[in-house]
This record gives C-alpha cells, sequence and structure tokens, in this order.
C-alpha cells in the first residue's frame, strides 16, 4: 500500500523541482503601488493573471465552499407558528426577486426546503415523530403546512418558467433567468394535485387544536395566497374572466391583510434562519459566481405583491377591452411614467393575452384588428375603406390593398404587443417598424394618387398611415433620453429633430381632424394627441435654444456621431420605395438653421405650460382612454412639472449667451422627467 502511494505521490506536477517561496519578493515590488492600480506589459495579459489563480480560490472558484463545508440542516427541526410564517415570507420575497430578473440559484433556490421535500411528506414520515407532542412547536407545522406551501412555491416556479420560455418576445438572460440548475421544480405534478395539498394544508390549520388561536389566521392568509398565485398562472385569463376575476380578489383580500399586520419577528438563534443558504448555487449545476442577494424589510416585498397583483388586474382589465389604441394607450403610459418594466410575467401575459399567434383577444381575425383600428382613428372601419377604394379604382392595374393589407396586419398587432417589451428593445422594434410604415405609405400614396379625389376619404390614407410613422419616429428620439444614450453633443441636434417630427404629424392631425364627427371619441383623441403634441413641440425647442453651445465645431466629429445614431433611418430597405421618407434626420438643416430661430426659450415653455394647464383642468384625457384617464392626466402634469423646472430659462434671445447648459442643466430620467432636462444652480466656482 506504501509504495503504492508512494508511486501516486512521485506521479504529481512538479515534483522533484525544488521551488522557491518569492511571495516576499512581489510584496517588496509592489509596495509603492496604490490600491485598485494595476500594470500590464506586453505578453502578459490580464487572463494569464487571472489564469494564476488556483482552483479553491474562493473569488473564481465557485464550487469551492471552504474548510467548514455547507451548513448542517436539520428538515425536521421543530418551529414555531411566526418562524414558519417568517419563512414563507422570505421565500415570497425571493421569488419576486427571480420575478425582478434575478437568477434561482440566488433567490428562490436556496430556500433549503426544497431539496428535503421527500422527507417534510406526510406520507413517509415515522410514527415516532407524529406522534410527538410539543405544544409549541408541533411537527404538523413543517408537514402539513410548510411542506405544501414549498410544492406551490415550486410550481409557481414551473408554471412561470413555462409561460417565459414560450413566449419568443421576452429574451432569457435580459428580461428574466431560466437557469434552473437541473433542480427538479414539481414539471411532473399536476397542478391540482398541489392546490389540494394547499386547501388540506389551510382546513389544518383553521381546525387543528396543535395550531395557536392566535397564529390561525397568519397563517392561512398565507398558505391562500400561494394557492391564489398558483392558480392564477394556471388560469386562461382570456376565457376564464370571471374565475380570474375571482382569484385576483382573493389574493389582493390576503395580500391586503397580511401588509396589514406587523412584520414577524424571530429571535437570532431561531433554527429558521437555516432554512436560507446563500451560498448553495455553490452546490448546485450553475457555472454563475456566488451572489449574495440581500432582503429588503418585509415592506418592499409586499410593495412587489401590490405591484404584481395591480398589474395583473391591469391585464385583466385589457382583455375586456376591444379598443387596439386603448392597449397601446395603456401601455405607452407604462413606459412614460416610468412604471415599465413590469415582471417579465406580466409583459409576457399581455403580449399573448392580445395575441396568442392565432387570434386577437382570443376571438378576432386579422380583419376585425384592421377594422377597430381605422374605426378608432378615422371613425371608418378599414373594409368599407378598402370597399370605397375599388369602387372607384380606374386604373387597369389591381390596387395594391393586399400587399398593403399584409403590413398592416403586423403592424397592428406587433405595435401593441412591443409595448409590453423591455425599453431597450422596444426603441429597436420602433426602428425597425418605421421602415414597414414607409412602405405602407408608398402603398397609400399610390392609391391617392390614381383616385385623385380630394373629396374621397382614401385621400387622406396617407396622412394617416404618415401619422402611425412619426409617432414611432417620436418615440425613437425621446426614448433616447430615457435610456441615456445620447452624448452632451448630441443633445441639442436629438430636440430640434424631434421638434421638426412633432411639426409634421401636428400637421397631419391638422388634414384629419377636419373629417372626423366633433362629437366622436376619434376627434376627441386626435384632438387630445394634437394639443399634447403642441406642448412637446415647444419644450423641445426651448431645451434645443439652450443647449446649442454644446454643439462640437469640429465637423469630422459631428457627422460620424450623426450617422452611428441615425442609421435606423437611413436604411437600404428604403430604396425599394418610390415615395421619399417624410422628415429624414439631416445635419446640413440642423447646422444651417441654427440661428433662425427668434422666439426666446422661456416663451416656448409658457407657451406649452398653457397648453397644459388648460388640458388638465378640462380634464381631457383623449376618447380612448379608458380606465387609463388619471395616468395620461399624471403624464400632463409631469410634463407640467417640466415647464416649471425649465421656468427659469432665458427670457430673450440675448440672454442665451449667458445661459451655460453644461453647468446649469441637468438630466435625470431614473428621479426627474425621462425626457427633459431641469435648470438647476451652477456650481460654485473656486474660491468664491
Amino acid at each position: 500500500m506504501d509504495s503504492v502511494l508512494d508511486m501516486a505521490m512521485s506521479s504529481l506536477p512538479g515534483d522533484g523541482i525544488a521551488f522557491e517561496d518569492v511571495t516576499d519578493l512581489f510584496a517588496q515590488a509592489s509596495q509603492d503601488m496604490n490600491s485598485e492600480t494595476m500594470y500590464l506589459m506586453d505578453g502578459f495579459t490580464l487572463m494569464d493573471a487571472m489564469s494564476a489563480f488556483e482552483i479553491g480560490e474562493p473569488r473564481l472558484d465557485t464550487g469551492f465552499v471552504g474548510e467548514d463545508g455547507p451548513p448542517s440542516f436539520n428538515p425536521l427541526a421543530p418551529l414555531l407558528p411566526e418562524e414558519v410564517c417568517w419563512i414563507l415570507d422570505r421565500a415570497l420575497g425571493y421569488e419576486m426577486e427571480w420575478q425582478a430578473g434575478n437568477m434561482l440559484a440566488h433567490t428562490v433556490f436556496t430556500l433549503t426546503y426544497i431539496y428535503h421535500l421527500s422527507d417534510i411528506e406526510t406520507d413517509s414520515m415515522l410514527p415516532a415523530f407524529l406522534t410527538e407532542s410539543d405544544p409549541d412547536r408541533p411537527i404538523e407545522l413543517i408537514t402539513c403546512v410548510l411542506g405544501p406551501c414549498v410544492q406551490g412555491l415550486l410550481k409557481c416556479v414551473d408554471l412561470t418558467w413555462r409561460d417565459l420560455q414560450n413566449n419568443d418576445l421576452i429574451e432569457d438572460t435580459e428580461d428574466w433567468q431560466s437557469d434552473r440548475c437541473e433542480v427538479p421544480v414539481l414539471e411532473g405534478v399536476p397542478v391540482q394535485f398541489v392546490i389540494e395539498k394547499l386547501n388540506w394544508a389551510a382546513r389544518f390549520v383553521a381546525t387543528s387544536p396543535r395550531v395557536p388561536d392566535k397564529w390561525r389566521k397568519p397563517l392561512g392568509a398565507r398558505i391562500l395566497l400561494r394557492k391564489a398565485l398558483l392558480e392564477l398562472l394556471n388560469t386562461n385569463l382570456c376565457r376564464l374572466h370571471v374565475k380570474y376575476q375571482s382569484l385576483l380578489d382573493q389574493a389582493r383580500d390576503c395580500f391586503l391583510y397580511l401588509e396589514s399586520q406587523p412584520p414577524v419577528e424571530i429571535s437570532k438563534d431561531s433554527a429558521a434562519h437555516s432554512a436560507f443558504d446563500p451560498y448553495i448555487s455553490r452546490r448546485l449545476n450553475t457555472s454563475v459566481p456566488v451572489r449574495v442577494i440581500p432582503l429588503g424589510p418585509p415592506s418592499e416585498t409586499w410593495d412587489r405583491v401590490r405591484a404584481l397583483i395591480e398589474s395583473l388586474q391591469e391585464v385583466k382589465t385589457l382583455t375586456l377591452c376591444q379598443n387596439p389604441t386603448t392597449w397601446e394607450i395603456a401601455g405607452k403610459l407604462r413606459v412614460w411614467l416610468k412604471d415599465a418594466p413590469r415582471p417579465a410575467y406580466v409583459r409576457s401575459l399581455a403580449q399573448t393575452s392580445f395575441y396568442n399567434g392565432l387570434l386577437i383577444l382570443d376571438q378576432y381575425s386579422f380583419t376585425w384588428t384592421l377594422d377597430q383600428l381605422f374605426a378608432e382613428v378615422t371613425g371608418h372601419t378599414w373594409t368599407n375603406l378598402a370597399a370605397a377604394i375599388k369602387a372607384t379604382w380606374k386604373s387597369p392595374t389591381a390596387p395594391p390593398i393586399p400587399q398593403l393589407e399584409r403590413h398592416l396586419y403586423k403592424l397592428a398587432i406587433s405595435q401593441v404587443k412591443s409595448l409590453w417589451l423591455n425599453p431597450p428593445r422596444l426603441r429597436r422594434y420602433m426602428m425597425r417598424s418605421v421602415v414597414d410604415w414607409h412602405t405602407v405609405y408608398d402603398f397609400s400614396l399610390d392609391i391617392a394618387n390614381t383616385i385623385r379625389d380630394e373629396g374621397h376619404i382614401a385621400a387622406k390614407l396617407p396622412r394617416i398611415i404618415a401619422s402611425f410613422r412619426l409617432e414611432a419616429m417620436r418615440e425613437i428620439t425621446l426614448s433616447g433620453f430615457q435610456l441615456e444614450l445620447y452624448a452632451p453633443p448630441e443633445r441639442p441636434h436629438a430636440y430640434w429633430y424631434t421638434a421638426k417630427v412633432i411639426e409634421a404629424h401636428i400637421e397631419c392631425y391638422d388634414d384629419i381632424l377636419p373629417t372626423l364627427a366633433k362629437d366622436s371619441k376619434p376627434y376627441e383623441e386626435t384632438l387630445y394627441r394634437q394639443r399634447v403634441l403642441l406642448a412637446l413641440s415647444a419644450l423641445c425647442t426651448a431645451v434645443y435654444l439652450v443647449t446649442i453651445p454644446m454643439i462640437p465645431l469640429d465637423w469630422e466629429e459631428v457627422q460620424p456621431a450623426f450617422e452611428r445614431r441615425y442609421k435606423w433611418a437611413f436604411r437600404p430597405e428604403y430604396q425599394r420605395c418610390r415615395a421619399a421618407p417624410l422628415v429624414q434626420p439631416d445635419l446640413y438643416e440642423f447646422m444651417r438653421g441654427i440661428d433662425d430661430e427668434n422666439l426666446p426659450p422661456r416663451e416656448h415653455v409658457q407657451f406649452a405650460k398653457s397648453i397644459l394647464t388648460e388640458l388638465v383642468a378640462s380634464g381631457c384625457a383623449g376618447g380612448w382612454v379608458g380606465q387609463w384617464a388619471p395616468e395620461r392626466i399624471r403624464f400632463l402634469k409631469g410634463l407640467l412639472s417640466v415647464c416649471e423646472n425649465l421656468a427659469a430659462l432665458p427670457d430673450s434671445i440675448e440672454g442665451l449667451e449667458f445661459f451655460d447648459p453644461k453647468k446649469e442643466l441637468k438630466w435625470d430620467p431614473v428621479n426627474g422627467h425621462p425626457w427633459f432636462p431641469a435648470v438647476v444652480e451652477p456650481p460654485a466656482e473656486e474660491g468664491e
């Protein structure tokens, strides 16, 4: 045996080489280096330096558990009722963290009971455990209450995971984390089986004498909340409206009760603390480094649960709304009011509820969508518009209605679904959609030019299509501020270009409004949008005027940045169309028109303020806003606050010379308005 061991030891790498300890040499050589300083040299890269760390280095080796090993855990350790409540609340908090985009290995899977479900099953328990009597810590709290709740948690993860995995618009690792580390989440267990276990747990808590009266309702509310969330995930929203609303009401009642209760506190030496192992990913099949996610106070968990329930309620309300324009309004308001992105599951649910790959709202065809879209904009269905075009068509070739419809089907559906993408992907979608809208615009121009009748409804078709494209272009430019994409030298052109796009959009509305009945919803909606665009145009012009000094004087610096930022407007697909694109970015026009504005910035701000004040005072929120009128008014009030923040802009053209936008304007899309800056006091000069 000794000879075998000697042979093994002699075959180790480096055997027989006399190593010399150079630690002191390196310490002496680096004593003059500052903390966090790095020196690089040719032939020795950072990768070479990192490869010097050995397996077992805790900072790099995620499987290294240290000398002490993983903490011991006894799944059958008796628990007090408040300790069970504390574990369930903390598990719910980690579930909300996963919904927010964190990894399962760092959130839900830190609950160690997940790996001991078979140990706490009542059917597999030894009679000795079930007959033990501990009036303060009954074993049934683990086997009959905690076990079913853990199963309910895992089944919620399973159903959520399946929904997100099947939606191509929700991106893995970008919107959510799908890595399950090969941990079973009860994929093969029927949902109804878990629901029955939760029902049985709720009955046990309500009737068993082994549960103290003080903790019956707190435990029961947590069980019923888990059951309601599980059933919500398992219910078809579009087909079972009444049941879904009933489940939402149940979840809300349980949540409101739990939120009103004081936070559950346990002792520092409680066994409940061992129920969570933040370093569990070291023992899971994952290559992601360990990350300990600290949970905030219980109030943060309840805030997230409230947001989840309210978001599900909003989607439920939308599914009963048969107006695509209202869906669009609700989606955009969530982006504009910085309520987006909601949890990935909620956004996925909204997208699949509107269009499931076969039907719109699980009952309507593509033709219905186009009819609704045009009826809500023009007062005429697309079917009637197409019939009118065919009736007056005199060209020997057929009207390009089929080609136009193919593009419109795709755009009408994607336009709504895209509003529940994450903001960067929403912007990228709009960049692609403007090309498709221009293709439709090209077809509509062919139709209008062939009919040549200004009184015909088809004569307004190009303006209608152009308004959709211009709206997407405005969102592209303004979202750049919300996503903090623009460098300071790019901001003046972005505001100038946005104002130009809005001016063209207003011209479209001016042309469409006379064709609408004044007592109709399309008229109210178009008039509202026109007034808001007037205010936005004035604000963009005001900020553009005061940011002119930020424009670089070096043309070689300006042009490459311009071409890179607006490459979406010059895609080669435009060459397939005969019509020229409307309001293309033009750097030469921008540079030539720098000194053309004669109205001082403050007057633009005052003009915008007067329009917005009038809209808020009248309570006008548009014709298709539905239940989202309060959110639209809140959006208007946000623009009013922008006017207040910009009230100190120069009141004369001459005053612009003394205004320093780099020091006196602050863009803060996180805490301030997403699109516009605020005037701030310039920092004091040194020596003052």
